[in-house]
């Protein structure tokens, strides 16, 4: 037993003198970054405090249960990772940090939302999941500026409508939690091109999911591009007629303001669509509502469960049937929006 606490008091003094070390050479070399990451840190040296030029800072993966006062000082910080700790607030000086841009406290052990928070409001990207939070607070809503925001793997029931006033959102990670129902204010997130949900208890999906109302409609005919060269589609005979002679290459649909675009290839049931800039394919997650194309279901999707609109990043995209491609350039044609009736995938 003896030997086992000097082991442990030697790692931890180790550990120390490690953070100390880099603390000093930041200080030296004027560093405006620093990791202290994965040290078994169970509190921050206070000769952290005089670094006040840092702008990043790492404190992954020790063994912090509460952060000092002072760390609300270091206000030019733009990006803070707190990841993998044993936090259960935030100190209210906290609220100081409103450079931050960046906040990682996922792996903690979070029961509410720290009040500091609300004070961040230049946050864009915002992550807390693998936490206990139960609820979110109404002042959400303030937090304008986010675009990314992890809440994966908490124990939500519920979401407050002031989730509809985050309308720079593009990301949004709701898996894993316990929702039943979705605020009808995520509808006007009219900029999220990823939302995914999987691992919850929805029974149904709200009207606005199933037909989103993002981006308005054309109001003049498609460019489709092949191989460099292009033409006018102004209806569904001219793109049938395009779709009939598509090379391996696949054609590119473009809205007549140039902003909007659909990429499709051909390949029997490996063909595929790419929407925008995005590399990844799109699927609609359900239950299939009533009269709904089939599709996949959850068990033949391997990505379904974790990502239910979009494949993994970096992997295969689903394949769809040829018909399914085919009647999503038509649905881009009649609305000028990303098709959301492609592929239903069942509900896990």
């Amino acid at each position: 037993m003896t030997d086992a606490m000097d082991s442990s008091r030697n790692h931890v003094e180790a550990a120390r003198r490690s953070s100390e070390d880099r603390i000093e050479a930041a200080r030296e070399s004027g560093a405006s970054s620093l990791d202290l990451s994965h040290l078994s840190l169970a509190a921050l040296p206070e000769s952290l405090a005089g670094l006040t030029a840092l702008t990043e800072l790492r404190l992954v993966g020790n063994h912090l249960t509460e952060l000092p006062d002072w760390l609300g000082g270091l206000t030019a910080l733009t990006r803070l990772g707190l990841g993998g700790n044993q936090l259960t607030a935030l100190p209210e000086s906290l609220g100081n940090l409103t450079a931050l841009t960046w906040l990682g406290l996922s792996g903690n052990q979070l029961r509410t939302v720290p009040e500091p928070i609300r004070h961040l409001t230049a946050l864009t990207w915002l992550d807390l999941a693998g936490n206990q939070l139960a609820e979110l607070p109404e002042w959400w809503g303030g937090l304008t500026a986010l675009s990314r925001l992890d809440l994966t793997e908490n124990q939500l029931t519920g979401l407050p409508e002031s989730m509809g006033e985050l309308t720079a959102l593009t990301q949004l990670f709701l898996t894993g939690n316990r929702l039943t129902a979705l605020p009808g204010s995520l509808g006007a997130l009219t900029t999220l091109t990823r939302l995914d949900l999987a691992g919850n208890q929805l029974t149904v999906l709200p009207e606005w999911l199933r037909n989103p109302t993002a981006g308005e409609p054309t109001t003049g005919p498609l460019q489709a591009w092949i191989d460099g060269t292009h033409s006018t589609v102004a209806g569904p005979a001219d793109l049938d007629a395009i779709l009939d002679r598509v090379p391996p290459s696949g054609v590119s649909l473009v809205s007549e303001d140039g902003v909007r675009s659909l990429h499709i290839t051909l390949h029997g049931d490996s063909s595929g669509l790419v929407w925008e800039s995005e590399d990844e394919i799109m699927l609609s997650w359900g239950p299939v509502p009533a009269g709904a194309p089939p599709g996949q279901t959850a068990g033949d999707a391997e990505y379904a469960y974790d990502d239910p609109w979009f494949t993994a990043e970096d992997a295969e995209p689903f394949d769809l049937s040829e018909e399914q491609a085919r009647r999503a350039g038509h649905e881009f044609l009649r609305t000028g929006r990303r098709p959301v009736t492609v592929q239903w995938v069942d509900k896990p």
